[in-house]
């Protein structure tokens, strides 16, 4: 929206608790850059009620490209490591972030997803839909490799690492399709919905052996990444934890292939458009180089 002075803003209603809009206003007050503060109301909260009982948040509208689109420069790939890096320093006893989940290593419930998907599609296919078809093609690919991603998400969430890991205040998806870059060269990261407090690999598996939006990560951008994030963490290319790096691929890449996929069996509700735009991420999600393949390898 743009009011009248020609200011733009993110508009946004919710019934529920937004922790996200907390958490991106606690980074904009702490001067962390590349952090789009959300607007006070009158009374002083994040919110405010609109005519229908929801909450409306305001925040200010970033005009500038989606990485997604035009890619890093290497002076970016630098702000985007400092931005994490200044992210993960925030103190995790500030009384804002209480409440807010902690990765628990848990990934029973996707694992159970995974086992049982087969017989989901099985069952799908009966009903003869196109899209359905489609993705049981795909799935001849993903399976395994699901399956393969199911059985290391449960052997590393009991790996010895957990039990030095050091929780941090992470965004957990950084992915080329949250970052902006603006006209004077600045790194801008949006959607704090699923903000949380997990191991730093929660965000640097997005680098460090991760994919942005199935593109590998290269040695290069790697490097500028971490000339920005170790000035303020102290924390070099070289040291995240492997297991825990690991662990969270995996997760991530089930969550992900199943989410999108179960999109195209569950017809309630969905418009074709909503189907096949995610039988075709699901299908990219397990094609060679993309998260599922990283995270089985």
């Amino acid at each position: 929206m743009t009011t009248a002075d020609g200011d733009a803003y993110a508009a946004k209603t919710s019934t529920g608790d937004q922790p996200g809009l907390a958490v991106a206003d606690l980074l904009a007050r702490r001067g962390v850059g590349g952090v789009p503060a959300p607007v006070r109301s009158l009374d002083g909260g994040l919110t405010s009620a609109s005519l229908d009982g929801a909450r409306l948040s305001l925040v200010r509208w970033v005009a500038g490209a989606r990485v997604l689109d035009v890619g890093l420069r290497p002076h970016e790939w630098v702000r985007l490591g400092e931005l994490l890096g200044r992210l993960h320093a925030v103190p995790t006893d500030d009384p804002v972030l209480d409440g807010l989940p902690a990765e628990e290593h848990d990934p029973s419930a996707v694992v159970e997803q995974a086992r049982a998907f087969d017989d989901r599609l099985g069952r799908a296919l009966a009903g003869g839909d196109p899209l359905v078809a489609e993705l049981a093609t795909t799935w001849a690919l993903a399976g395994p490799m699901v399956l393969e991603a199911a059985a290391r998400a449960e052997q590393l969430a009991t790996a010895a690492a957990w039990a030095r890991a050091h929780l941090v205040l992470c965004h957990t998806d950084p992915h080329h399709g949250n970052l902006l870059v603006d006209g004077d060269g600045e790194v801008w990261l949006v959607d704090w919905d699923d903000a949380m407090l997990a191991p730093r690999e929660a965000d640097l598996m997005f680098v460090v052996g991760g994919v942005f939006s199935h593109a590998p990560i290269t040695e290069d951008q790697v490097r500028w990444f971490f000339d920005g994030y170790q000035a303020s963490t102290g924390v070099g290319p070289g040291d995240p934890d492997p297991d825990l790096l690991a662990y969270l691929r995996c997760v991530r890449a089930l969550v992900d292939v199943l989410d999108f996929a179960g999109t195209v069996i569950d017809v309630q509700g969905r418009t074709p458009q909503e189907r096949r735009s995610a039988l075709a991420i699901a299908h990219a999600s397990v094609v060679p180089g993309a998260l599922l393949d990283l995270a089985t390898r």
